[in-house]
């Protein structure tokens, strides 16, 4: 079974609807969000693949965003998310109450524990658990989310593209140069 886990949307439309195409093509069966998606706009996004919420710090109206996760079937948790899958147990926080993380990562009982909150992709083993953070679609460079397969372990990074923002165009391009678009001289003094 192989699930999407992302993190730290902050409501960027684009960028969001980018990277759940890119985990529906890696045919994940349902998304893992680790919290800071901020309005129920954002919410609303994730339609179409069963998705399951935690809040994090970003997520003040609380119960409009459940209203939205619930209108596009979706399931949300307060800060902490768990679900048993393929007989593996799975735990997702946002980590911004950074006791929680540390005490779901040394209770040896979850086998996979996700989190986001610091914007940094990153992976690591704690006894039984493996703990990984997808990144983040939002102050991150790059914008990654992250493909689980349950069963075997392997965690596939994918990394989001941003769509580069045409470059104005200058006067040469567009053959309109005036002599007021020139570049100016300094005149001579004599001293």
């Amino acid at each position: 079974m192989r699930i999407g886990v992302l993190s730290d949307t902050h409501d960027r439309a684009e960028v969001i609807a980018d990277a759940i195409r890119l985990l529906q093509e890696q045919h994940v069966e349902l998304i893992l969000h680790c919290g800071d998606i901020e309005t129920p706009e954002t919410a609303r996004l994730f339609k179409p693949v069963p998705t399951h919420f935690v809040f994090g710090n970003w997520d003040k109206d609380r119960a409009k965003l459940a209203a939205a996760i619930k209108d596009v079937g979706g399931t949300h948790y307060d800060s902490f998310g768990a679900i048993e899958l393929a007989g593996k147990r799975l735990a997702w926080v946002h980590s911004h109450e950074r006791h929680q993380l540390r005490q779901l990562e040394h209770s040896d009982f979850f086998d996979y524990l996700f989190y986001g909150h610091t914007h940094v992709r990153e992976q690591h083993r704690t006894g039984r658990t493996l703990v990984a953070n997808p990144g983040a679609l939002f102050r991150a460079n790059p914008k990654t989310c992250i493909v689980v397969d349950v069963l075997t372990g392997e965690i596939k990074p994918i990394i989001v593209p941003v769509a580069a923002k045409p470059a104005p165009a200058s006067p040469a391009d567009t053959g309109s140069a005036s002599e007021a678009d020139a570049i100016p001289t300094i005149p001579q003094t004599d001293h």
